[in-house]
């Protein structure tokens, strides 16, 4: 089973009235798969901090621009 697993970083998931993540995403067809294959790209780092440091930047981006593309297909819609 290829489920990732959510873990609480102690990071805020919001900043003011501005969302960083939102549930209904999982609603959204391929949505897990998405998440697992941008886990899985190597981005290096010197440590194991470093690369989960690495990994939880790199998906927090790649998730603001799924999320922007996925609100104007929304609109489109």
């Amino acid at each position: 089973d290829h489920t990732p697993l959510l873990v609480n970083s102690g990071e805020a998931t919001h900043v003011g009235n501005r969302n960083n993540f939102e549930l209904g995403w999982f609603e959204r067809e391929g949505f897990l798969d998405l998440v697992v294959a941008e886990w899985a790209k190597e981005l290096g780092g010197i440590s194991n901090i470093d690369r989960w440091q690495n990994k939880i930047r790199h998906l927090r981006q790649f998730l603001r621009g799924w999320a922007k593309n996925q609100s104007g297909l929304y609109k489109v819609e």
